[in-house]
């Protein structure tokens, strides 16, 4: 399985698990030219933007320290395009990062960053 595919599977499991927990998903793979958001999503009222990283081993480190300044930075100016594009910059946002391990025996371990970062003005 190449890297675009195995992103698509986290995606796919990020996507399921927001669904159970009552997300409604807006899109998938958002892309501009500031770059790629994973999901888009609505928590209530709030437009969240989730980064999904997957790793099937900790020799590298954590899922979620993949997502440095540069990538937070890349994400936030995708995000302001997402909002002025939809008409939807009014809406409150914030930014999560689904961190998925693959499992040993059994289920994905599955960890959602709530806020993971805040934006830049």
């Amino acid at each position: 399985m190449n890297s675009r595919q195995k992103g698509d599977r986290y995606e796919l499991i990020a996507t399921r698990y927001l669904c159970r927990r009552g997300y409604k998903i807006l899109t998938r793979q958002y892309r501009c030219p500031y770059g790629e958001i994973d999901l888009v999503a609505m928590d209530g009222k709030v437009i969240v933007f989730v980064e999904v990283k997957g790793r099937q081993s900790t020799r590298y480190g954590l899922a979620q320290e993949a997502v440095d300044r540069r990538k937070q930075r890349r994400i936030w100016r995708s995000a302001q395009h997402f909002l002025w594009s939809q008409g939807k910059s009014q809406y409150l946002c914030r930014f999560d990062v689904i961190a998925i391990q693959e499992p040993i025996l059994g289920q994905h371990e599955i960890q959602h960053i709530v806020g993971a970062f805040d934006g830049w003005d």
